[in-house]
């Protein structure tokens, strides 16, 4: 009989999904960069008047009371707008589209992997461009060549700092394909690079409640572009992508800004905090504009990530990455979480150093 292995495509053998995979029971995770302030209120508040008695019926296949309310935040048409079941989804989308077999994707690096994960499975080609030592862009090497789909962090993870905007307005303006900006982690840092998006003649700007809304296990995420890319855009997306409660939900979270600002002002406080304990244990600790800190360890970098694994606390090895050679990310969290973290390295062989 056929194995299931010689059944499956054989255009996608080279192509490997990042693992995100780590049992939660017991563990401290501060490895994928969620918002770990507290629960949205918008979850209960959500739930307390939410028809549950109406499970039984799809959602709306293009999410429109949401996409209704995205566009009375931002000022542009629902139909500049597409919503997804996370902003993986519209990445997914975005190369399903735009990317034939054979067409060039390009992305800087080190940058989220799954950029590259989803130009793959279209059959895309990969180049990446490596950022500078000091983690800036150079937008001259994007806009040089006739990239069909180009991908830009902006802020950038796992670096966690803003690149130049005036180097990323280049890239959305003169890029010869279609320049997909993420704006994951924007609420951050205050970042705005929409009306420069709009402004291009090819450009996309993705965006998430995963980060600082805090409601990453509902799989929410939206994109804003000219209407003729979301065309195009949302006739490769699956209908009914995104169930009725997590619509309603996302669109009650947009309504509780105060609760996302006082959120995003603790997680600056503890991020200021850690800083100085990481770099006192021989962290090298760079700047950020984001929920995490990339910090070069002081010692073996992945086995200083499974000793902490071990022990109940996990953070992101960036040791395959270009330029972060031992260098791990670590989600910025409540105190009494990073106390722990600090705990298990100080207890590490000469406080976390080789």
């Amino acid at each position: 009989m056929t194995s299931i292995g010689e059944l499956k495509r054989k255009t996608l053998e080279a192509v490997t999904r990042p693992s995100y995979s780590i049992s939660s029971r017991g563990m401290i995770l501060l490895n994928d960069n969620a918002n770990l302030f507290g629960v949205n209120p918008a979850v209960l508040e959500v739930a307390e008047t939410f028809d549950f008695a109406r499970m039984w019926a799809y959602p709306s296949e293009n999410s429109d009371a949401l996409r209704a309310r995205l566009s009375s935040e931002y000022g542009v048409s629902p139909e500049e707008i597409i919503v997804g079941n996370g902003s993986d989804e519209i990445l997914d989308v975005a190369s399903k589209c735009f990317i034939n077999p054979g067409d060039v994707f390009c992305s800087p690096t080190p940058t989220f992997s799954m950029y590259k994960f989803y130009a793959r499975l279209h059959l895309g080609r990969i180049v990446e461009k490596v950022l500078r030592p000091d983690f800036s862009l150079d937008p001259d090497e994007i806009i040089a060549e006739p990239f069909k789909l180009t991908a830009i962090c902006q802020p950038n993870n796992p670096t966690a700092v803003l690149f130049d905007a005036s180097a990323v307005r280049r890239i959305l303006r003169e890029s010869s394909g279609i320049a997909m900006l993420d704006e994951a982690y924007a609420d951050y840092c205050g970042s705005n690079m929409l009306p420069d998006v709009l402004n291009a003649e090819r450009a996309i700007d993705v965006r998430t409640f995963s980060k600082a809304y805090g409601i990453a296990g509902l799989r929410a995420g939206y994109a804003i572009s000219r209407r003729e890319i979301v065309d195009e855009l949302r006739s490769f997306r699956t209908p009914f992508g995104l169930n009725a409660f997590t619509e309603a939900v996302a669109a009650q979270a947009l309504d509780n800004k105060a609760w996302v600002m006082e959120a995003v002002a603790k997680m600056k406080a503890e991020r200021e905090y850690l800083r100085p304990k990481l770099e006192a244990l021989g962290f090298k600790v760079y700047p950020s504009d984001c929920n995490f800190l990339l910090c070069k360890a002081p010692r073996d970098g992945p086995s200083l990530v499974t000793s902490l694994r071990s022990d109940g606390v996990a953070i992101r090895d960036c040791n395959s990455y270009p330029l972060l050679r031992n260098h791990v990310r670590i989600t910025i969290a409540p105190r009494p979480m990073l106390d722990a973290l600090l705990d298990k390295l100080e207890k590490l062989p000469s406080g976390g150093q080789t």
